[in-house]
C-alpha cells in the first residue's frame, strides 16, 4: 500500500479502491439481487422468502468479515467517524424512518436503484437523481438546518457511547465467532428455500466488499 502510495498518490489510489469495490459490490448485487427494499417487503406480508435470505447473507456476512478484521488487527475504527465522533439516536430513528418510507415508495433501495441505473432503467435514474440532490439538500442546502435541529434533539457522545459491542459487552472476536455462525445459518436458509448457488455467492461478495472498504481505506489512512 506504502509503494501504491508513494507512486500514485492518495487521490489516486482512493479513486482506484473505491472504482474496484464499487465495482465488485455492483456486480454482486446484480447478480444476487440484493435489494434491503424487497426484504422488508417480504417481512412485513410475513413471507420468509430468498431476498431476505439474500439480505441477511450479505448482512451477516458484512457483520464477520468486520469483526474479523477487527480482531485480527487488520482494521481499526475505534477513530472512524462514525463511532469517534458525537451522534445522533434522533437523526437515526427519523432518518431510517423517512428512508424507509422512500424506499418502499421508490420501489428500491439506494444501491438496488444504483444498480438499476446502470442497466439503463429509468424509473431508478431519475429516482436516484432525486435522492442524490435532496441528500446534497440536507447536508448543506436549504433543509441542513431542519436536519440539524432534529438531529440534537437525542444526541450520544462519541466513543463507547457508539460502540454497540462496548455497550452489551462483548468484544470483537466473539462477535466473529457469532456472526460467522450467522452466516452458516443464513447460507442454510437460503439453500432450503432453494435459492440458487450464484445468488448465495453474490450475497457473500457483497457482504465483503463492505468489509473491503473498511479495511482498504483504513489501510490508505
Amino acid at each position: 500500500m506504502e509503494a501504491l502510495l508513494e507512486t500514485y498518490g492518495e487521490g489516486l489510489v482512493l479513486f482506484g479502491l473505491g472504482g474496484l469495490v464499487g465495482l465488485v459490490f455492483g456486480t454482486a448485487a446484480y447478480q444476487s439481487k440484493f435489494c434491503l427494499q424487497a426484504a422488508t417487503v417480504e417481512l412485513a406480508e410475513g413471507r420468509l422468502d430468498a431476498r431476505l435470505s439474500i439480505w441477511l447473507i450479505a448482512f451477516c456476512c458484512a457483520v464477520f468479515g468486520v469483526q474479523f478484521a477487527i480482531s485480527t488487527d487488520v482494521l481499526r475504527v475505534v477513530d472512524a467517524r462514525q463511532i469517534a465522533n458525537a451522534g445522533s439516536l434522533s437523526g437515526a430513528i427519523i432518518g431510517g424512518v423517512l428512508f424507509g418510507a422512500g424506499m418502499i415508495l421508490a420501489q428500491g433501495c439506494a444501491s438496488r436503484l444504483l444498480v438499476l441505473t446502470a442497466t439503463g432503467n429509468l424509473r431508478a435514474i431519475v429516482t436516484g437523481l432525486i435522492l442524490t440532490i435532496v441528500v446534497q439538500a440536507s447536508l448543506t442546502g436549504v433543509l441542513a438546518p431542519a436536519c440539524i435541529a432534529l438531529s440534537n434533539l437525542w444526541s450520544v457522545s462519541g466513543g463507547a457511547a457508539r460502540d454497540l459491542l462496548a455497550i452489551v459487552g462483548l468484544d470483537a472476536r466473539l462477535m466473529a465467532g457469532i456472526s460467522g455462525l450467522l452466516v452458516i445459518g443464513s447460507v442454510i436458509f437460503a439453500m432450503r428455500l432453494n435459492v440458487a448457488v450464484s445468488h448465495i455467492v453474490g450475497a457473500v461478495v457483497v457482504g465483503l466488499a463492505v468489509t473491503a472498504g473498511w479495511v482498504g481505506t483504513y489501510q490508505i489512512s
